[in-house]
């Protein structure tokens, strides 16, 4: 049964912005969900003007007050609690140093919160998110070949948070000579299409 309403949770890591031709996948993509989904709700997560910070001693000891205390209402949880909470996550981030801008890390480090988005069954990590799925979106000037640990990462992040299937769509060689960009950049719109379809049947 399709869930009224799906709330679907778009994680902007593109450091460029509008001239991000990861970010012009991603909009297109979200455009082709919404008329598929025109009942889905789709809120952004600009990593660019949230200033979420990375987790150093002091942060992680507050951290695991709140954890201990379950107390969601602080600010610095609250990319945590709405990832919890969502159908689907769409991430878009460019290919950069063989993995992806360190904003996505930061933010990775804010989600993972204990006994809101994971928690342990003995010494195993379980997830407690809702979502169905999430989708990676990225983009690299030259091809990235079995060097794409961006990808492997953020997938298992997304699995032992609790979120089952995972979608990558990935426009490659962008700034080699003689590329055809437009051609590449549609070929990725087209997958991204049949994506859109399929998470959308089932949310």
């Amino acid at each position: 049964m399709k869930a009224e309403n799906p709330k679907i949770l778009f994680v902007n890591g593109c450091p460029r912005g509008e001239q991000s031709r990861t970010l012009m996948l991603a909009r297109k993509f979200l455009d082709k969900v919404r008329a598929l989904r025109p009942d889905a709700e789709i809120v952004e997560a600009d990593l660019n003007t949230l200033n979420l910070q990375p987790m150093d001693a002091a942060a992680l000891a507050k951290k695991d007050v709140w954890c201990d205390e379950q107390d969601w209402s602080r600010p610095e949880l609250q990319q945590a609690l709405m990832f919890q909470q969502v159908d689907a996550v769409v991430i878009a981030a460019p290919y950069w140093d063989y993995s992806f801008p360190a904003i996505v890390k930061v933010w990775v480090e804010n989600i993972w919160v204990r006994d809101l988005t994971f928690t342990y069954e003995g010494p195993v990590c379980k997830g407690l998110c809702r979502g169905k799925c999430a989708v990676y979106i990225t983009t690299s000037g030259s091809p990235i070949g079995e060097n794409d640990w961006g990808t492997g990462y953020i997938r298992a992040v997304m699995q032992a948070l609790g979120i089952p299937d995972f979608y990558l769509a990935s426009a490659q060689g962008l700034d080699l000579d003689g590329a055809d960009v437009l051609a590449l950049l549609d070929a990725t719109g087209i997958e991204l299409g049949k994506i859109a379809a399929e998470i959308t049947s089932g949310l």
